[in-house]
């Protein structure tokens, strides 16, 4: 059909309707009352109303267009005027299809200047009808607004069964759109940068399906070509882990991987840069953002700073639910994360030694020379962290003090007022490294206002603290397990190992056996049922030395460091 039908549509089509937050006529029953189209520059439309268009109902919208070539030629259909009221979201929604895979433009738009968008979406049509949403983001008034809806391409288009509606919060639409890209590389976007970038579906190699992305990257000496997935929303305080494979034709190269704002300032809330190889790996890294923002995050930012032949396929992510952790637990750094308390008129002073050390190279020294008018004078308290609901974990740390018998408390608690103990325990000290452990949980997940350790000092002396720990419910739990670098009766060989560490035992009681590296994580952790004939597997382990603590029945642990070949 020509553009001058097209226009008598529009003129005969379109009735003026007082506005409202709701939308008139959505199911098309009444014609195109209150409705308007519209197309512009050579392109051409055919919009008609029939049974064979309708989702629902007796009639559908059927736009059959020609000649479409945005951002000049374009063709639109176009709501009644509707308002948003101050302190609502409104969420759009529509049913829809079209004759082949298109991509359809959805904004809620001022009908003046500045024409400020107020939702906006770019959908992907199949030929199976599908409800397609999108919401607002801003909850202030605004009136005198239309729903504009545009085809991105040449096609017919099904519509049906509008609604506009407010509502008190909105849902969160986390995804990653075609990540595995088996339907081409849309509705990923593409930015030069100031250098180029090519991307397109490619069959040759791929790491999951029939397809991945192929991205020829050139000119990078003037910039960053970046490689971004749709938009999306991101809810406050939850963890998001990214996972794709990746790899380029030279290997070494390098790729840096974000999610961040779609607009200025572009924030990052997660970024990690990995050098690919020649074959297919697969990377991850961490999302995470300290307020809800909806419809305007890219989960996936690729930026890519040499120039190359890079794949990338798989793309998806998983929702972390919070854990407890312990920051800087091994102090082989400093004490930046942990929160020192001397007041009221205590004496004292905390800081990193290397001339003691449970694990690693370095512990904390606390020195307590005068004892303040309270029992929190003086302490040392862990960061903030999370707890997740119901679940059991016990608290581990290793304390050594200048003499046996000096007092100290080990508390669990929320780190706002009242500062709710989770778990309060009285201790005191050994003049050699005593491991000290306790459990606490909680009836409801808190987010960032857990203190796993604050430690109260209740005497004069010196105290050193070392290896911090969180564990979950399978924790062996054994208050008081001493060190012993001279227990005798167990004995590893051969040391420097290739594979198979062997563990030779006059007891046989050992039930856990927890291995770690100079930096105090755990690389691997097993019980007594995974020591097979007194061995144990380390050929997963790189090159480098190793601590080996092998827990006994009654109480004890033993030691040792060995050299990984």
């Amino acid at each position: 059909m020509n553009k001058l039908y097209t226009l008598i549509l529009i003129l005969t089509g379109f009735t003026v309707n007082a506005q409202s937050d709701t939308i008139c006529n959505p199911s098309f029953e009444d014609s195109l009352n209150n409705w308007g189209t519209f197309c512009n520059g050579s392109s051409n439309g055919n919009f008609s109303l029939d049974s064979s268009s309708a989702y629902s109902g007796s009639l559908g919208l059927e736009m059959d267009l020609t000649s479409i070539s945005p951002p000049s030629n374009t063709c639109a259909l176009t709501s009644c005027a509707v308002n948003l009221q101050q302190g609502k979201f409104y969420m759009i929604s529509f049913w829809a299809k079209s004759n082949s895979s298109n991509d359809v433009l959805v904004v809620l738009q001022r009908t003046s200047a500045p024409f400020t968008n107020y939702a906006q979406k770019t959908f992907t049509f199949t030929n199976t009808w599908k409800k397609f949403e999108l919401n607002t983001t801003d909850t202030a008034a605004v009136n005198n607004l239309k729903i504009k809806i545009k085809p991105q391409s040449d096609g017919v288009y099904s519509f049906d069964d509008f609604n506009f509606y407010p509502v008190s919060m909105l849902p969160t639409n986390t995804e990653i759109c075609n990540g595995d890209f088996e339907t081409g590389v849309s509705p990923w976007s593409q930015a030069n940068s100031g250098a180029n970038i090519t991307a397109v579906s490619d069959s040759s190699t791929f790491q999951n399906g029939n397809f991945s992305a192929k991205l020829v990257i050139s000119n990078t000496v003037n910039g960053q070509p970046i490689f971004s997935s749709c938009k999306s929303d991101i809810e406050k305080n939850k963890k998001y882990r990214i996972h794709f494979w990746a790899k380029s034709i030279l290997g070494g190269q390098l790729a840096t991987a974000t999610s961040s704002l779609s607009s200025p300032p572009y924030t990052n809330y997660g970024i990690e840069s990995f050098t690919l190889t020649t074959n297919w790996t697969e990377y991850t890294f961490l999302s995470e953002s300290d307020s809800t923002i909806f419809g305007n995050v890219r989960f996936a930012k690729f930026k890519f700073s040499e120039d190359g032949t890079y794949y990338i396929d798989n793309v998806w992510y998983e929702e972390v639910p919070p854990q407890p952790f312990v920051c800087d637990g091994d102090f082989e750094t400093d004490l930046s994360n942990w929160t020192q308390t001397i007041n009221n008129g205590a004496i004292a002073s905390m800081s990193i030694t290397p001339s003691q050390a449970q694990n690693g190279f370095q512990s904390a020294m606390i020195l307590v020379n005068t004892l303040g008018t309270t029992t929190g004078s003086i302490q040392l308290t862990s960061c903030k962290t999370d707890v997740l609901k119901d679940s059991l974990y016990y608290v581990s740390f290793w304390m050594k003090g200048s003499a046996n018998n000096l007092g100290f408390n080990a508390i669990t608690s929320f780190a706002s007022p009242p500062y709710t103990a989770l778990s309060a325990n009285g201790f005191t000290t050994y003049d050699q490294w005593t491991e000290y452990c306790y459990s606490f949980s909680h009836d409801s997940t808190i987010l960032g206002d857990i203190r796993l350790l604050k430690l109260q000092f209740l005497d004069a002396g010196t105290y050193h603290l070392d290896y911090v720990n969180v564990y979950g419910s399978d924790y062996v739990c054994l208050p008081v397990s001493v060190k012993e670098d001279s227990y005798n009766e167990i004995s590893i060989f051969p040391n420097p190992v290739t594979n198979t560490l062997n563990i030779k035992s006059m007891d046989s009681n050992i039930h856990r056996a927890v291995v770690s590296d100079v930096n105090g994580r755990s690389v691997i952790e097993i019980s007594n049922k995974h020591l097979l004939d007194g061995s144990l597997n380390v050929s997963s382990l790189k090159r480098g030395m190793y601590f080996l603590r092998l827990h006994t029945t009654n109480g004890f642990q033993y030691e040792s460091s060995f050299i990984k070949n």
